[in-house]
C-alpha cells in the first residue's frame, strides 16, 4: 500500500479531476464516489474498485466498509486527513474516495417493454433534483429513466450523494433523440404522456398508469418545450388543491413514481 501526503502526487491530481470535471470523466469512463456508504453500495451493486483512497482514520470508523473496499480494490493509497480534507466535495470528509468504471447508459441497449414504467427527465437543470429522483425512481419501483444528454452529470459529486447509491442500481440511460426514444416506446405499445398544465390535460389519478406508461417531465423553470407536449400522446396533470401553480420536478416526479406504483 503507498502513502500519499502531497497533492502534487500524480494519483491525487487525477483524482481531483475525476471529482471536478465531467469532461475527464467522460474521457476516462471513470468516476469517483466519495463516501464509505455509497462507495460500497457502488461495490455491491457490482462495480469494480479501480482505486481507493483511504485515511487511517477511516479504517478504523468504518471497518465493514473498508474492509470490503480494500478486499476489492486493484490499487489501494492510503492518505493524510489533511489531504483528504482538501481534495474532498464535501465538508466534512469521510476520508474514503473509491475510482470506479462508469455504467453503462446508452441509449442503444436499453430494453423496454409494454407494461413497463418509466420516466423521461427533459432538460433538467438542478443536480439534487436528479439525485432525488433517481432515489425515488429506485424506490417505487421504475423500470427505468431516460434523461436528455443536457441534465446534470449523472457522476457529479452532488447528484451522487442525492441518490443515496440509487445511481448503481436503477437502470438509467442518456438520450440524444427524444423523437427516437418515443418511437422506441410506441413500438412496445407504451403511452407517452408528458407532464404539462395545459387545457385538456388528463388527471394522472385517472389513468392506468400501474398498467405500464411513460410519462416526461421538463425543466424546473419552464417545464417540458411545445414540440415535445405535441409529441406526447396527451399531457398529465396532478391535481392541487392549493394555490401553488406548480411543483418541484422532484417532487412531481416522485407522485408520477408512486402513481405507477400503486396497486
Amino acid at each position: 500500500m503507498e502513502r500519499i501526503t502531497s497533492r502534487e502526487n500524480p494519483q491525487i491530481k487525477q483524482l481531483t479531476k475525476l471529482i471536478a470535471q465531467k469532461k475527464e470523466r467522460t474521457r476516462t469512463g471513470l468516476f469517483v464516489a466519495e463516501g464509505a456508504r455509497i462507495a460500497a453500495d457502488a461495490v455491491k451493486s457490482g462495480l469494480a474498485v479501480e482505486q481507493l483512497f483511504l485515511t487511517p482514520q477511516a479504517r478504523e470508523r468504518y471497518p465493514q466498509e473498508a474492509a470490503l473496499l480494500t478486499e476489492k480494490a486493484q490499487k489501494i493509497y492510503e492518505i493524510t486527513p489533511e489531504l483528504a480534507q482538501k481534495i474532498a466535495n464535501t465538508n466534512t470528509p469521510q476520508g474514503v474516495f473509491c475510482v470506479l468504471p462508469m455504467l453503462d447508459n446508452h441509449f442503444q441497449t436499453a430494453t423496454i417493454w409494454g407494461t413497463g414504467h418509466y420516466l423521461v427527465l427533459c432538460s433538467l437543470q438542478d443536480p439534487g433534483n436528479l439525485g432525488t429522483i433517481i432515489r425515488s425512481c429506485e424506490a417505487f419501483g421504475i423500470d427505468r429513466l431516460f434523461l436528455t444528454d443536457d441534465c446534470p452529470d449523472l457522476y457529479s459529486p452532488k447528484v451522487l450523494r442525492a441518490t443515496m447509491g440509487g445511481v448503481f442500481r436503477l437502470p438509467i440511460t442518456v438520450v440524444d433523440n427524444l423523437p427516437g426514444l418515443f418511437e422506441k416506446f410506441w413500438g412496445e405499445k407504451v403511452p407517452v404522456y408528458a407532464a404539462a398544465l395545459q387545457e385538456g390535460a388528463k388527471d394522472i389519478t385517472q389513468l392506468p398508469l400501474n398498467q405500464g406508461g411513460a410519462v416526461v417531465i421538463g425543466n424546473e423553470g419552464k417545464g417540458l418545450p411545445p414540440e415535445v407536449v405535441a409529441l406526447c400522446d396527451s399531457a398529465v396533470i396532478i391535481p392541487m388543491a392549493g394555490r401553488a401553480e406548480s411543483l418541484n420536478a422532484s417532487v412531481a416526479a416522485s407522485i408520477v413514481a408512486w402513481e405507477m406504483a400503486r396497486p
